[in-house]
């Protein structure tokens, strides 16, 4: 068994640790009765669910049932036994046992800290000792990340103290009891990047980025329930988020989107004045930190229906590529072609002999063409797009700028073209697609025989297997007969899939029986051959 940790950490909500190929995953589950309602893997899979979490389910149903036989053959009823153990008989248990549990302690702290009664100031100094000193005892090591050569580092590693706590605060939202809620996000956030700061970064790295962003996103909910402080909350943002601590982590943008939203609830401009204090300490007017500040200030502006501030920070700083675009975009839209055409050729003139390579600009140059119809730039726009590889989008607008009559002549040319970028005689898809589009069936068909193989004729054989049944039928035989020297279950399991399709072509059915029963004699000596053969051609008839 690779599963190395199981255990209920709430109630209905179950975490593994599996010791898989790639490392140790970290495995979530909740449950509502025996139903499984949200769940998570950390492993590298692509399924969805992954392979771990039925077994990981298949566990967690065999610990329920041996926890409730043991409870019924249990001789000792451990409630009638607390209730006769003195009151100071089981604190003092409590908290010997604490003490060599750090899991129980904090189960304990998790569970009643709230009832200290202390100033808020206290209770939340009070929840940052009690996170410090858990997250002291939490280290990890270069063998705690697995690697993959192909996915990359396998950066899963979990802190299960933070994972409780934040729980807590989620389940202080869910009971609409805002202020502890804000209490312990704030003790998150305060103490993990406090403990982030102490560690080894390529260390860091790989510990899950939830505990950056989580506490942002409860305080988020948080400023939807009544009674909240959101201007105490805001200046603590304005004063917490310029620590030198958060300034390169995830948690600095998540201030910032706190930031704002609470300044559209209360109505400030603290956040505005904020952004500007950050731009006039950028020297490079077109640096990445630049433009991330300008779209905070833009969203700021539209989440409070100024959009009219939104366009002027835009039309202001068009040496950043991503504004111009929308600028352009937003022109075209109102018809004020002559000043988008400025734009961009103002752009693809600075860049030279690069404007060839900035497929973007030239998307918008084609739009604007196509609203002024002006036929020879749409033509040659279209045929930029189209004249390396087929693109259908850009083959369709090319061909709406001719006569019936003049495309006859250029459809013949396009694809010459194509054929001489493989002067080798390869199959060239393009040209498969310019036939298929054209509807020449019979041509595609020629084209196909002279580079047969079972993948191109799986690709295009509906093009005209209606129209040439019997020729299409006798390639399938000829490409599928060459394909079968291969060995092998997945090339096997392929012949069958391509038996399928040709049974659905006239005569099909009769051609298929005839190569199994041919195959079942040449390779009856490849029993997995034979296997597949047996199993999954009943159904062809």
């Amino acid at each position: 068994m690779k599963i190395i940790d199981l255990q209920e950490v709430s109630p209905n909500l179950w975490k593994a640790k599996y010791n898989g190929n790639y490392g140790i995953y970290t495995i979530k589950i909740k449950k509502e009765g025996e139903k499984t309602v949200d769940f998570s893997c950390s492993c590298p899979s692509d399924y969805y669910p992954c392979k771990h979490i039925p077994m990981i389910e298949e566990a967690i149903r065999e610990r329920v049932a041996k926890r409730k036989k043991s409870a019924e053959n249990s001789e000792i009823n451990l409630e009638q036994l607390l209730k006769d153990i003195s009151h100071k008989e089981l604190c003092d248990f409590i908290i010997a046992q604490a003490n060599y549990n750090s899991q129980l302690k904090n189960e304990i702290l998790l569970q009643f800290s709230h009832k200290i009664e202390k100033k808020e100031t206290e209770t939340s100094n009070n929840y940052a000792q009690l996170l410090r000193n858990a997250l002291a005892g939490v280290y990890f090591d270069y063998d705690d990340i697995g690697y993959d050569y192909e996915l990359g580092y396998d950066y899963c590693n979990d802190i299960d103290v933070l994972d409780k706590w934040l729980d807590k605060a989620q389940e202080y939202v869910n009971q609409n009891n805002p202020n502890e809620a804000i209490l312990i996000c704030k003790a998150c956030i305060e103490e993990f990047a406090t403990w982030c700061a102490e560690q080894e970064s390529d260390i860091v790295e790989y510990v899950n980025i939830d505990y950056q962003e989580r506490p942002f996103n409860i305080l988020e909910q948080v400023l939807h329930l009544q009674e909240v402080d959101c201007k105490g909350l805001l200046d603590y943002c304005k004063s917490e988020m310029l620590k030198p601590k958060y300034k390169k982590t995830e948690m600095y943008d998540g201030f910032n989107d706190l930031l704002s939203s609470l300044s559209v609830l209360v109505g400030s401009d603290d956040y505005i004045t904020l952004q500007n204090k950050l731009l006039q300490e950028i020297e490079d007017k077109s640096s990445y930190e630049f433009k991330t500040i300008l779209k905070r200030k833009i969203n700021f502006y539209r989440s409070c229906n100024q959009e009219d501030k939104a366009r002027e920070i835009i039309e202001e700083n068009i040496q950043i590529e991503d504004f111009r675009e929308e600028l352009i975009k937003k022109l075209i839209d109102e018809s004020r072609l002559k000043e988008a055409k400025k734009l961009i050729n103002d752009l693809i003139s600075a860049a030279g002999n690069e404007g060839k390579h900035l497929p973007s600009w030239h998307v918008l140059k084609l739009q604007i063409a196509q609203k002024e119809n002006d036929i020879p730039e749409i033509r040659r726009i279209s045929y930029r797009f189209i004249e390396s590889h087929f693109d259908s989008k850009n083959f369709k607008i090319y061909k709406s700028t001719f006569t019936q009559e003049e495309w006859e002549e250029k459809v013949e040319k396009l694809i010459q073209h194509y054929e001489k970028r493989y002067k080798g005689g390869w199959f060239n898809t393009s040209v498969a697609e310019v036939l298929q589009t054209e509807n020449q069936k019979e041509r595609l068909m020629r084209y196909i025989e002279k580079h047969l193989s079972v993948d191109n004729l799986d690709r295009y054989h509906t093009v005209f297997s209606s129209s040439f049944p019997e020729k299409t039928l006798a390639l399938f035989r000829q490409a599928i007969d060459e394909y079968a020297q291969n060995t092998g279950r997945t090339y096997y399991e392929h012949i069958v899939r391509l038996f399928e399709k040709m049974v659905k072509i006239e005569g099909g059915k009769e051609v298929v029986r005839e190569m199994i029963q041919q195959y079942r004699v040449i390779y009856k000596n490849r029993k997995a051959m034979m296997e597949i053969l047996n199993e999954k051609t009943t159904r062809l008839g």
